[in-house]
Parts: C-alpha cells; sequence; structure tokens
C-alpha cells in the first residue's frame, strides 16, 4: 500500500515511516458508476486517491438539479481541500464509470503526519492547487461556447490528460461517458449532447464504442474549439 501511495505526487517526497503509517490508514475501495463516494454536508473524514476510472464533483442547486463542479482522474485526489479548510464536504462525489479505484485515507492519519513533519506542507498545498484547477477546467469548459464547442472542449480536455495516442494525428480515449454524463459536464442537454456527436460521427472523424472515444482527426476537434 505505501509503494501505491508514492506513485502519487502528493506523496513522493514523504519519509517510509510516514508512509508506512498513512498506508496502515488506506483502504482500497472499487466503485460503480453513479456511486455516491459522499454527499454534500458530510464530515471530512477521508482523502480519495483516485488510481483508475472518473469522479465528478458536484453540487445541488435546487431540487432535483445538480451542477458539476469538477472532474477527477487517475493521479487526482478528492476531499483534501475541505480537510484542510476544516469544513464538510462542500460538494457531492460520485463515480462517473464502473471500475472507480480509489485509496481512502483517513484524513486525520494525514493530518497527524504533517503536523509531525511540517516540511510536508508544501506538496499538500500544491494538491489543493490542483484540486482548484480541477474547477477552472470545469470553467473552460462550459465557458467554450456552443455545446458543440463545450463537448469540444471536455474531450480536449480529457484526451490531454488520458488519451492514447494511435497514429500521428490520431488518439484514443479509453474512457466511457453516456450522453446524460457529457451533458452534465457541459452544462448541456442530451439531445443536443447527441446531435454534436452524430455530426463528428458522420464526419467520419470520431467513432465510440465499448472501449471508449477514437479520434482520426485531432485537428478537426481543434477546429471544433474555434481556436
Amino acid at each position: 500500500m505505501a509503494a501505491r501511495l508514492a506513485r502519487f505526487g502528493l506523496f513522493s517526497d514523504f519519509p517510509p515511516h510516514c508512509l508506512a503509517r498513512l498506508a496502515a490508514a488506506t483502504r482500497v475501495q472499487v466503485h460503480g458508476a453513479g456511486d455516491a463516494l459522499w454527499h454534500q454536508g458530510e464530515a471530512s473524514r477521508r482523502v480519495l486517491l483516485i488510481e483508475e476510472g472518473l469522479a465528478i464533483a458536484s453540487r445541488r442547486v435546487r431540487e432535483g438539479v445538480s451542477r458539476t463542479y469538477g472532474l477527477y482522474g487517475p493521479g487526482d485526489s478528492l476531499g483534501l481541500y475541505a480537510i484542510w479548510a476544516g469544513m464538510k464536504y462542500p460538494t457531492d462525489a460520485l463515480a462517473l464509470n464502473h471500475g472507480l479505484t480509489v485509496l481512502a485515507l483517513s484524513s486525520s492519519a494525514l493530518v497527524k503526519c504533517v503536523r509531525e513533519e511540517p516540511r510536508l506542507l508544501e506538496p499538500l498545498m500544491e494538491e489543493v492547487g490542483r484540486f482548484t484547477e480541477a474547477f477552472l477546467r470545469k470553467i473552460d469548459i462550459v465557458s467554450a461556447g456552443t455545446v458543440q464547442q463545450r463537448v469540444a472542449a471536455l474531450m480536449h480536455m480529457l484526451l490531454e490528460r488520458y488519451g492514447v495516442p494511435t497514429g500521428e494525428r490520431a488518439a484514443s480515449l479509453p474512457i466511457r461517458l453516456t450522453l446524460e454524463q457529457i451533458g452534465a459536464i457541459t452544462d448541456a442537454r442530451i439531445e443536443t449532447v447527441a446531435r454534436a456527436l452524430a455530426e463528428w460521427k458522420r464526419e467520419g472523424w470520431m467513432s465510440n464504442d465499448a472501449d471508449g472515444f477514437h479520434f482520426s482527426a485531432l485537428s478537426r476537434l481543434k477546429d471544433e474549439l474555434g481556436d
């Protein structure tokens, strides 16, 4: 477990004795699509470190309506901001797809370790900064313009972070997203998202299947952004 924790940049400089203590306070969790990792307003008792899959942070704005505020994937953490600010979780956290695998670390163990080793505060502050970047990425997506541009901005961001090159100007995104999930992230109606993806398929430079999304001409995706 200590070796798995050390793969995250947050813990790469932690001394072995600290990692061993944190490893003892960490459990592996595997979630299915739609599973709640925690709910808005719950006490912040753990940090989640994502090994595989995607999760979102969302907040209920009124009865039956939620807004997505952040998108997180392999190498990211969830919950650190709330713990360090001494607050309850400000959003819901949900698994976006099946097989989301996280390392659930006790917040009290992490806080105790950093209090005993103050030099470890810096990487934690850097991780809080990365949490803020996730919110900024969401802002970039929803401010991209038309629904088609928003969907393109989402795909472009995911490809940059998790894409697998399949040619000189081609890549695959090994992540399955439903129309509903894309709509929630881009603040768009499912029907509009479906039309955008259908148009790309007709033009022949994007396809999707059980393995994810496949782009045969990344330049076309960039064109959709209007850059």
